[in-house]
């Protein structure tokens, strides 16, 4: 039994979609069938269920490097083989708009944190599973859904921002977000597919607010469905 989610093997399917909040992930369990819940410890709100008869997990990872981790290498010990990432995002492009996807190529990161103990002070570059990358976001534009692929920069702390907008910029980065670097780091470690799949809830260049879980319900269930479609698929 798994120490801070308190599940065991057979509770968690092979595939899991992360989400930060736990609301999206309850949304995201509505579109599954013979769901059921596993856990709400700490935070960690996690549903099995099938779509199209495909087992499928969808679990959230609260906020940041080291809350991620700690889900991450639970789920690891359960035996999972695909995790997909499917947060939000602040927008740092002008024509980005709210809903839009952003699917991550790498994630960029500042030294230290979560990752600095996980690696051991090597810089591993944080890279998603191609296959599993390229299947997401074919499948995003062929569903419609406007579709940015690209790096993205994974923050350690949130109330941090104008002092680095230069450096984003220099170096292309589409969007923010604070758990990518994590996730793809230890997925390389643990030898386990991963993915990052973004929705834009904010515009950083726009100085938008940040849009709520049900204000962005539509968009994250037409991207959700599409992240469960190519997992049953493959």
């Amino acid at each position: 039994m798994s120490v801070h989610i308190n599940a065991a093997k057979g509770d968690i399917a092979q595939d899991v979609v992360m989400s930060g909040d736990p609301e999206r992930v309850r949304q995201l369990s509505s579109i599954l069938d013979e769901r059921k819940e596993i856990s709400a410890k700490k935070g960690y709100v996690i549903y099995t269920g099938k779509f199209k008869g495909h087992p499928i997990t969808v679990a959230s990872h609260g906020i940041g490097g080291p809350s991620i981790s700690t889900l991450f290498e639970e789920l690891a010990q359960l035996g999972i083989r695909r995790v997909v990432r499917f947060g939000t995002s602040g927008a740092l492009l002008q024509e980005m708009n709210i809903g839009d996807a952003v699917v991550a190529t790498g994630a960029s990161y500042s030294p230290g944190g979560a990752l600095y103990e996980h690696s051991g002070g090597i810089v591993i570059s944080p890279s998603p599973d191609l296959e599993l990358t390229y299947n997401l976001y074919r499948n995003l534009k062929d569903k419609g859904i406007q579709t940015y692929l690209g790096q993205v920069f994974s923050k350690n702390a949130f109330y941090t921002l104008d002092n680095a907008m230069e450096t984003y910029k220099k170096y292309n980065v589409l969007s923010l977000e604070m758990e990518c670097a994590t996730l793809l780091t230890l997925s390389q470690i643990r030898n386990i597919r991963s993915a990052c799949v973004l929705m834009i809830s904010d515009s950083v260049v726009k100085k938008t607010k940040m849009y709520t879980a049900d204000e962005l319900r539509e968009f994250a269930m037409n991207i959700g469905r599409v992240i469960f479609e190519t997992l049953a698929k493959d």
